[in-house]
């Protein structure tokens, strides 16, 4: 199916698609590209944090790098040692 885009740089997805897959004005979606195509995907809601076996395992994206975020968690647990807060 053919569509355009309009002077805001929007992009009209038909109706038809929309009703099939459940799109709505909230609805969340991912954006990529590969090569000359765009792709398009429904964003799957999971809860970031799941129980396996007992066990809380974050399975979420980490909005930082992860060797940033172990550095300042190093840098908060050494502060507190240092100052005798544990």
């Amino acid at each position: 199916m053919v569509t355009t885009i309009d002077k805001f740089g929007r992009i009209i997805i038909p109706k038809k698609f929309r009703s099939q897959l459940g799109i709505s004005f909230e609805t969340t979606l991912n954006i990529s590209e590969d090569g000359e195509k765009i792709i398009i995907e429904l964003v799957q809601e999971n809860a970031p944090i799941v129980d396996k076996n007992g066990i809380l395992v974050f399975t979420g994206k980490l909005e930082s790098k992860v060797d940033v975020s172990i550095d300042n968690d190093r840098n908060i647990r050494m502060k507190k040692l240092l100052d005798g807060g544990y």
